[in-house]
């Protein structure tokens, strides 16, 4: 059978898409292949004409994610000044619908002490992946120089993760709510203060 031209590379990608939703959704040990190329549309069998294994998808999903979400907050802030861009980050990382749509969210929230067990390789590829994020973040944070607003992505979304998981963790919706509602006002006032 023959397929068009860039066949494969579409496979490829959708199977990344899927996986990366998969992956936020059930988690690494949890999500099966068979259930990410059921959702990609392919079958069991293609995987191997894609990736050598799980771990390598499991990266470049992770990967894929990062970019996913960096492309939707820049797509988002584009034009604005910087205070108000970064309150509007920070507004929908905490927000409802981000607890409630960890498929479509940031990847560190997910999946951040899954990504600590990884394998050395794994965690070194992730580490590049989350340093192409901190470079297209970075400039809407406070400091002076290049430096300093790197630690400031670094302190502000390791912390808003923790934050979005520890609701995530919560059963009550009004404790859910409460606490990302003191996480955006705290971190609001902190990273976007005068």
């Amino acid at each position: 059978m023959r397929y068009e031209t860039g066949h494969k590379d579409k496979s490829r990608a959708h199977i990344i898409r899927s996986a990366a939703a998969q992956f936020r959704s059930r988690g690494l040990e949890t999500a099966r292949l068979a259930d990410i190329m059921q959702a990609a549309g392919l079958t069991n069998g293609g995987f191997y004409k894609h990736f050598d294994n799980k771990d390598e998808l499991v990266v470049e999903a992770l990967d894929g994610a990062l970019t996913e979400v960096a492309d939707r907050f820049m797509s988002k802030v584009q034009g604005m000044p910087r205070r108000e861009a970064l309150r509007l980050v920070i507004e929908s990382y905490l927000s409802e619908e981000h607890l409630r749509h960890p498929e479509q969210g940031c990847a560190i929230a997910a999946l951040g002490s899954e990504i600590a067990r990884m394998p050395p390789e794994g965690k070194r590829r992730i580490h590049e992946a989350l340093q192409t994020y901190a470079e297209r973040l970075s400039p809407l944070m406070p400091g002076d120089s290049e430096a300093q607003r790197r630690i400031a992505f670094s302190v502000l979304f390791s912390s808003m993760a923790g934050c979005l998981t520890a609701a995530r963790a919560e059963t009550d919706k009004h404790k859910q709510t409460t606490l990302l509602q003191a996480g955006r006002s705290f971190f609001v006032q902190a990273f976007c203060g005068s």
